[in-house]
């Protein structure tokens, strides 16, 4: 039963967000009322989510599916009867409905243009002096080649304005790269077309870890706290590999905390501070990616919520509870925001197969795995015989975690290494190029 005195608090609810029913469950004892609420595409795709969700919190079917800037003010009604205290997210894809109806909850304008459109950002943050990528809206063929042509025509990434998890991006080398997208691209809408930075190698030297990381911030009111700084696994890329002419790219892992110098640690957080300042983010956790590269770090992008994987990590490595924050940073709940460095090292490790043609072929056992030092869990395991899209073309899912880094990346080495063996393919099996890692920019 709900505690009458808890403040009511939406969540926008869709499958494969960062915190799943549970999380969310456990994380709002003692802090609010979790009132769940749905697109009507969403719960009509997902009629079993919206029974189960139904389980264990109060839910609600919005009346409508446009979710545009400040269009929120349409359900004032609804949400008057519903009488909450906030809205929030956990899902890349619910963010405009998120802030839509929080804007008219609280009844209080945000800033003009949406601060998660890819666009919107390049623009914002290269103006601001915090971003070297310049970019330029595409919109159909014609865009593609003004805006090819307008960047230099050097390399560049086509990606869409609004997505997550590297989907839809296109790696464009050269003008061939560019024909080829002409001659097989069919969806033009709401892309982007920006410059490509080139990356360093990771300070550390570490040959698993790659350029890219992110930073994990809550801010609530005009407070921000830096959570954690994450290292990652290499993005893998398989180029052409995608649908619509996109390439394939996966990332593959995520490490805490950072092995970064103090003085890049404290770079990351500033950077990342500033760039939050200028897209005027209040009242929730943020997930920023940075790049290394030769002149220092690049801001990349900054996600609207909680990433996917990472409540888990800060949960394994004895650092605070993710969900709880982001529930506490829109309710304006300072007090609840506790914050001290995790006390041990934690790794989530989902990395992709090398060649993504074909079925799976290995004897490795989920057993074997967990056997390993340091492996917490093993959700995942691509079984032999099984095509390799059954599981998003990844070997494995899993966790590791160790007291300190160092032995982290004793035992993470360890993982890696047995996964490349335990899948191992014959070579007649290795039909196509292996995937290069690279960084997403």
């Amino acid at each position: 039963m709900p505690e009458p005195d808890l403040p009511r608090l939406g969540v926008c609810h869709a499958p494969g967000g960062a915190a799943n029913l549970r999380e969310i469950y456990t994380a709002a004892q003692g802090l609010c009322t979790v009132v769940m609420l749905m697109r009507p595409q969403v719960a009509e795709a997902h009629p079993e989510l919206l029974r189960l969700a139904e389980r264990f919190f109060e839910c609600h079917v919005l009346p409508g599916d446009e979710f545009g800037h400040k269009s929120g003010g349409g359900f004032a009604g609804f949400l008057d009867a519903l009488g909450l205290s906030g809205v929030t997210t956990f899902h890349d894809d619910e963010l405009e409905a998120a802030d839509a109806l929080l804007e008219a909850v609280r009844r209080r304008p945000r800033p003009d243009g949406n601060p998660w459109d890819k666009l919107v950002q390049r623009r914002l943050l290269h103006e601001a002096g915090l971003s070297r990528v310049v970019a330029e809206p595409v919109d159909g063929p014609q865009d593609l080649l003004h805006a090819f042509s307008a960047l230099g025509k050097g390399p560049c990434v086509l990606k869409p304005r609004r997505a997550a998890g590297g989907q839809g991006i296109a790696f464009l080398d050269d003008e061939a790269d560019v024909e080829r997208q002409l001659a097989v691209r069919t969806d033009w809408s709401g892309l982007l077309l920006e410059t490509r930075i080139e990356h360093a190698p990771h300070p550390s030297r570490i040959s698993w870890l790659g350029s890219l990381l992110s930073v994990e911030t809550v801010s609530c009111g005009d407070r921000r706290t830096h959570l954690g700084v994450l290292d990652k696994l290499p993005v893998a890329v398989r180029r052409h590999g995608g649908p619509d002419g996109a390439d394939l790219v996966s990332v593959q892992g995520d490490i805490l905390p950072s092995s970064l110098p103090p003085e890049l640690l404290e770079e990351a957080t500033q950077l990342t501070g500033r760039a939050l300042d200028r897209l005027a983010v209040r009242d929730r956790v943020t997930h920023t990616e940075l790049l290394i590269t030769p002149d220092g770090l690049e801001v990349m992008e900054v996600n609207g919520r909680l990433a996917g994987y990472t409540a888990r990590l800060f949960r394994l490595a004895q650092g605070p509870d993710l969900v709880r924050i982001a529930l506490a940073a829109v309710l304006g709940r300072a007090d609840e925001i506790r914050y001290a460095p995790p006390a041990a090292a934690a790794a989530g490790l989902f990395p992709a197969f090398p060649h993504r043609e074909g079925v799976v072929h290995s004897s490795l056992r989920a057993r074997d795995l967990r056997d390993l030092p340091g492996v917490s869990a093993v959700d995942e395991l691509a079984r032999p015989g099984d095509p390799k899209d059954l599981t998003g073309h990844r070997m494995a899912n899993l966790t590791v975690r160790a007291e300190h880094r160092a032995a982290l990346d004793s035992a993470v080495a360890t993982v890696l290494d047995a996964l490349a063996k335990g899948f191992a393919e014959p070579a007649d099996a290795c039909g196509g190029h292996a995937d290069r890692a690279r960084e997403a920019s």
